[in-house]
């Protein structure tokens, strides 16, 4: 049963904000879907901080732009938005019960009993499991000649999935099948026509999502009582303030959007870190170093927490392509936000990437600069909401240390024996919605060293 409240309508009446809202039917879906930052700099030049736009299904929205409205956004201290409404019209169809789409007494509950599996006891525990799958899948690479690396590391981060969430051998016939479900599941995120038609993608998508919850829930019984160390079964034992068991709609709903989250979004935040690695050769030669300083061949949980310039890429590649590139609320109330007043049940949107790459916080912006996150400068902490890769407030991704360190590994595996080479002169296209990556899959070269 989906936790969003949807007994009071979006608020249409945007007639008292300038903007425009784009094709009938469509809106600016189409534009969004291209370039998101392009829509963005255009409202906000045209129109000023605050717009109105139309998107896919009549759904009309105000774009909110700059950290100001972040921050009343995401910090959210007297529940004036609402997460589940902001994404009940796209998540919603097929993460009804994700944790984006709860919000106040059912959101605490779940993060409260989520929270061990992303822990440094369990971290460490993850990195035992991490470093054989992406050992072997590194070995698995071409060497010497040219590849897809999206494609790649996809494949890398779904044995990852299949063995660090859901505790299957990563290489078995149940795991693969996981594999095509959830691609399937996906596909219907990126669809301009989210509608359950017959032989349409979202209908495909619909059913693999109703395949994947009857998985969870008939597996649920057995990890209940065992000691699992994998991100499902801790979910099965997890109890709650009272003692007792999520329900299997709530483990569901969370572990089918933990797959979705961290997946997808390291897949996409790995193969852009590539790009700029490969763009930026005297980085990647700094990372280099940084893992030749490690003594481990198998490194550990300390290993890769001291990797500083390694985490400074990874912060500075999101600044530039946030894995989640539009942030959606919906406001429960009026609310008055840098002189705005914000009508009730109005679905708002938040655009990372635009303030990510603001002139007012952000020294020279459009270049790439990891050191702009060392403690001397710490240009993400002139305001606490211009850098909001993971979100940010109750709903901040749960996932971000986990994410770092399944990145900080793969690299250490990665670059400790090979070179990353692009093509002479690459500048792709790039794709920005649903993950933001080169359009192309970014085809890389390795490179013993």
């Amino acid at each position: 049963m989906s936790n969003i409240n949807t007994t009071v309508p979006d608020n249409r009446d945007l007639s008292s904000f300038p903007g425009e809202y784009g094709l009938p039917f469509l809106g600016k879906t189409i534009e969004v879907v291209k370039d998101s930052i392009a829509v963005c700099n255009d409202h906000f030049k045209r129109f000023g901080a605050v717009s109105k736009i139309d998107m896919v299904r009549g759904q009309r929205v105000l774009m909110c732009l700059g950290p100001e409205f972040n921050e009343a956004a995401l910090f959210d201290k007297d529940g004036s938005f609402s997460s589940a409404g902001g994404y009940a019209s796209s998540l919603g169809s097929l993460y009804p019960d994700g944790m984006l789409l709860r919000d106040n007494a059912k959101h605490k509950k779940t993060r409260r009993a989520s929270q061990p599996s992303f822990k440094t006891d369990a971290l460490k525990t993850y990195v035992e499991l991490l470093n054989p799958i992406q050992s072997r899948r590194i070995d698995m690479l071409p060497k010497d000649e040219e590849f897809l690396f999206y494609d790649a590391i996809q494949e890398t981060l779904m044995d990852v999935a299949a063995k660090v969430f859901i505790g299957l051998d990563e290489k078995s016939p149940e795991a693969q099948k996981l594999h095509k479900i959830f691609s399937n599941i996906n596909k219907g995120l990126i669809t301009p026509f989210p509608y359950n038609l017959p032989f349409s993608q979202f209908r495909k998508s619909l059913k693999a999502r109703e395949t994947l919850r009857r998985f969870i829930t008939e597996t649920i019984p057995q990890r209940r009582g065992t000691d699992g160390v994998d991100m499902f079964s801790r979910y099965c034992n997890a109890r709650d303030e009272d003692g007792n068991y999520l329900e299997d709609v709530d483990i569901d709903g969370h572990m089918a959007f933990l797959l979705f989250a961290a997946f997808d979004t390291t897949t996409s935040a790995l193969t852009n870190i590539l790009y700029y690695l490969g763009t930026h050769q005297d980085w990647q030669e700094k990372v280099r170093d940084e893992i030749n300083a490690i003594d481990n061949e198998m490194p550990t949980f300390e290993d890769v927490a001291s990797m500083q310039l390694t985490e400074y890429v990874f912060n500075e590649t999101l600044r530039f392509w946030p894995s989640v590139m539009i942030l959606n609320r919906r406001t429960t109330r009026e609310v008055e936000v840098g002189g705005y007043k914000l009508p009730a049940h109005t679905v708002v949107m938040l655009s990372p990437a635009f303030t990510h790459r603001m002139e007012e916080w952000w020294d020279n912006p459009h270049k790439f600069d990891p050191m702009r996150f060392s403690p001397e400068r710490a240009e993400h902490k002139r305001h606490g909401f211009s850098y909001i890769p993971f979100g940010g407030g109750a709903h901040k991704c749960i996932g971000m240390h986990f994410a770092l360190l399944n990145a900080r590994l793969y690299l250490f595996r990665l670059l400790k024996q090979y070179r990353v080479e692009l093509r002479e002169n690459y500048n792709p296209d790039w794709l920005h919605v649903h993950l933001p990556r080169p359009a192309d899959a970014l085809p890389i070269t390795l490179r013993r060293i």
